[in-house]
C-alpha cells in the first residue's frame, strides 16, 4: 500500500511538473525566437561586412573590425555623444516634470481627474500627429510661439527644431511632454502608497513641506524613482521614432543621436554589419548602465 501510495504522488508530482512546463513552453518558445535568436544572429551579423547591395557569397568575416572602425568614425562619436546629450537632458526633465505634477494631482486639487486625464493624453497620442502638431507650434516663421515671442518684445526667437544648438532640446521638451503622463500616474500610485501617519508625526515635530518631502516622501518613493529612472534611460537611447518624424537627423547632423545613424548606416549607405555593431555598442551601453544603477541603487533607494 505505501509502495502504491508512493508511486500515486510520485506520479502526481511529475504530472505537475509537466503541466509547469507547458505553461512557461509558450514564453519560452517566444524569448527564443524574438529576442534570444535575432541577438545572437545579430552579433554574428556584426562580425561581418553584410551589406544590401552585395550578394551573401561576398560576405566575409571581419572579426571586430567593425568595432575598431568606430572608434575613428567621426559621425559614429557625434551620435554617442549627442546621443549621452539627449540622455542628460531627457530623463532628470521627466523624472522631475512627473513628479512636479503627480505631486500637485496627490493633492485636493480642483478638477484633479479632468487634469490628470489631460496629461496622459498625450502618452497614448499618435507620435506623428504629436510631431505635425508641434511643428506646426515651432514653425520658425508662422507658428504661434514665435508668434507670442515676438510680441513680446523678443528680437531673435529660437530657431527650436530647425537650430543646430535648439534642435535636440527641442526634440526633448516634445518628447517629455508626451511621457509626462506615463511617469506620473507610476509617481502618483508611490505617493498614495506613503502613509499619512508619517506625515502627521511630521507635523507635529515642526517639520515643514520641504523637510517632509525630503526625508520621508523621496525615501519612500525611492524604488519607483529608481525603476522610472532605468526606464526613462532605456527610453533616452530608443529615440529614433520623434527624432525621425521631426528633424531626420537634421539640420545637418545636429540631431543624429545613435538610433537615428544606425537607421542611416543601414538603409541609406547599406552597411549592415557595421550598424549592427553599432547597435551591439549602443545596447551594451545600455546594460553597463542598468548594471550600476542596480549595484549602486542600496546607497539610495529604501526598501521599507
Amino acid at each position: 500500500m505505501k509502495k502504491a501510495a508512493l508511486a500515486r504522488s510520485h506520479s502526481l508530482r511529475r504530472q505537475e511538473q509537466w503541466i509547469g512546463y507547458g505553461f512557461i513552453l509558450p514564453f519560452t518558445i517566444g524569448f527564443i525566437v524574438f529576442q534570444l535568436a535575432p541577438l545572437l544572429s545579430s552579433v554574428a551579423i556584426s562580425l561581418t561586412n553584410l551589406s544590401f547591395i552585395s550578394n551573401l557569397s561576398g560576405v566575409k568575416f571581419v572579426g571586430l573590425q567593425n568595432f575598431i572602425s568606430m572608434a575613428g568614425d567621426e559621425q559614429f562619436t557625434g551620435a554617442l555623444w549627442r546621443t549621452i546629450y539627449y540622455c542628460f537632458l531627457f530623463v532628470p526633465g521627466v523624472i522631475a516634470a512627473s513628479l512636479f505634477f503627480a505631486f500637485l494631482i496627490n493633492r485636493n486639487l480642483y478638477l484633479r481627474s479632468s487634469i490628470r486625464t489631460a496629461i496622459f493624453m498625450p502618452y497614448v497620442s499618435n507620435m506623428v500627429a504629436i510631431a505635425v502638431v508641434w511643428a506646426l507650434l515651432l514653425d520658425v516663421n508662422d507658428g504661434p510661439v514665435n508668434a507670442l515671442l515676438r510680441a513680446l518684445g523678443v528680437e531673435n526667437p529660437p530657431l527650436w527644431l530647425l537650430g543646430e544648438k535648439t534642435a535636440i532640446p527641442s526634440i526633448v521638451m516634445i518628447v517629455v511632454w508626451q511621457n509626462i503622463g506615463f511617469f506620473m500616474i507610476v509617481f502618483l500610485a508611490a505617493l498614495q502608497n506613503v502613509p499619512n501617519e508619517l506625515y502627521e508625526a511630521a507635523m507635529i515635530d515642526g517639520a515643514g513641506g520641504f523637510a517632509k518631502f525630503r526625508r520621508i516622501t523621496l525615501p519612500l518613493i525611492s524604488p519607483t524613482t529608481f525603476l522610472l529612472t532605468i526606464t526613462a534611460i532605456i527610453n533616452s537611447f530608443q529615440n529614433f521614432g520623434p527624432i525621425q518624424v521631426l528633424t531626420k537627423g537634421g539640420p545637418g547632423a545636429a540631431s543624429t543621436t545613435l538610433s537615428v545613424n544606425i537607421y542611416q548606416e543601414s538603409f541609406v549607405h547599406y552597411r549592415i554589419g557595421y550598424s549592427t555593431a553599432q547597435a551591439i555598442v549602443m545596447f551594451v551601453m545600455i546594460l553597463a548602465i542598468t548594471v550600476i544603477q542596480w549595484r549602486g541603487q542600496k546607497k539610495w533607494v529604501t526598501y521599507s
